[in-house]
């Protein structure tokens, strides 16, 4: 019997532990996930996942797990049966791979792949790559629920590499959401080092974790809701793209299981690093199945780079980033100069629709001092001005065309 949700969809508290019995868990990975370091295996991260989700009193059922985890393996070894890698990387491996997990029919799947493929070699790209890849295949074929952890910190890295699990948390928990569980906060150093706590560490071993950070991942697992015992399903952002209506970007997008009190923050970015809020959305019902839209009618003149915050049930994440080249200034003047001679200026016109425009040289007491009317093609042209005959001091060029205007000063 399948898990049952109410119309907010949360699980009831009488149905929550029937509900262990009637689940298939599959956990994917490498050394972590199959228990490395810890004393024994119930006192690895699995392991304690596992005696957590039986504590069935009810109907003496107990939810299957299945670990195909296996150490020393990456994400290609993982990737579906027939993905063809690129030259130099390993086979998929049908015993511990993303076909494999799909055989049980599983209700959860979890993946813990922190840092063997930046070991070998393999870019950060890959990595990323791979693991949506799997995450894709796996939501592809009707499994609700694929959680990707991020990676952890690990000692016989040198700093370069370090780093690169650093920007990983970030690129993980921006991939897959709601979907990333954090696996490196509190267990890296907070010197800017970004190594192994030595409390957290199966001393010697540089990379493997104790019983204490074992527990520590598991408490991350206990927490993080993906079992719908403490809390909602996370939110599914199915859809978010962006696109141009006349001198707007409209930007939609589409949820699934949609928690009540969920908050949308669309951010918007001329760069793709630097965010801010541009719009607000707060829902107070739950919904099953949603649509979103909002206008942006201040798109920058180049590409525009938008991403969604969303809040829901004391969780915050981000949705991939997207851009748009939008629409731009109806009219600009992009340079300002005189000529070699000093005699002319030279205004350099941008404009979005091809069309007869009016050009003025004003001085600064208001006084015209010349103007001519030029047609201005598509996507701009150069007008030269003559100002030889005007004295020294500051004056301004404005432009109008039948959709907008804009003023530029100059001094002489």
């Amino acid at each position: 019997m399948k898990l049952k949700f109410t119309t907010i969809l949360l699980i009831t508290a009488c149905n929550s532990l029937t509900s262990f019995a009637q689940m298939k868990v599959v956990i994917m990975g490498s050394s972590t996930a199959f228990g490395v370091g810890a004393s024994t295996y119930s006192n690895s991260w699995a392991g304690k996942t596992e005696a957590f989700l039986n504590r069935n009193t009810t109907d003496g059922l107990d939810t299957v797990f299945y670990n195909i985890a296996s150490p020393g393996y990456d994400t290609y070894q993982e990737m579906p049966t027939g993905f063809v890698p690129p030259a130099g990387r390993p086979l998929p491996d049908e015993f511990y791979n993303v076909t494999k997990a799909l055989s049980y029919n599983p209700d959860i799947v979890i993946i813990n792949l922190p840092s063997n493929d930046i070991s070998y070699g393999y870019s950060k790209a890959e990595m990323i790559n791979n693991l949506r890849t799997m995450s894709s295949t796996i939501f592809a074929n009707g499994i609700r629920r694929c959680y990707i952890t991020t990676p952890q910190p690990r000692n016989d890295f040198d700093q370069d590499h370090r780093d690169s699990l650093l920007s990983l948390v970030d690129s993980v928990n921006n991939s897959f959401g709601p979907y990333a569980i954090n696996f490196w906060d509190g267990l890296v150093t907070t010197d800017g080092l970004s190594m192994l706590k030595d409390q957290y560490r199966a001393i010697p071993s540089p990379i493997h974790l104790n019983d204490d950070g074992h527990n520590l991942l598991f408490e991350r697992i206990k927490n993080s809701y993906i079992f719908g015992l403490l809390g909602p399903v996370a939110l599914q952002l199915t859809s978010f793209q962006a696109q141009l209506q006349n001198n707007a970007v409209l930007i939609k997008w589409h949820t699934e299981q949609q928690a009540a009190n969920t908050i949308f923050e669309l951010q918007k970015s001329a760069d793709g690093r630097t965010f801010e809020t541009s719009f607000t959305q707060t829902v107070v019902e739950a919904r099953q199945s949603s649509d979103y839209s909002t206008s942006d009618q201040t798109a920058f003149s180049g590409k525009t780079f938008y991403r969604l915050k969303i809040t829901e049930a004391g969780r915050q994440y981000y949705s991939a980033t997207i851009n748009i080249t939008g629409p731009g200034k109806l009219l600009n003047i992009s340079k300002l100069y005189t000529d070699n001679s000093g005699a002319n200026l030279i205004v350099d016109i941008n404009i979005q629709k091809s069309q007869l425009v009016d050009i003025s040289i004003i001085g600064s007491s208001g006084l015209t001092f010349a103007r001519k009317k030029e047609f201005i093609t598509q996507p701009g042209n150069s007008i030269r001005i003559p100002i030889e005959s005007l004295t020294a001091g500051q004056y301004f060029v404005r432009v109008i065309s039948k959709d907008a205007s804009i003023v530029k000063s100059f001094t002489k």
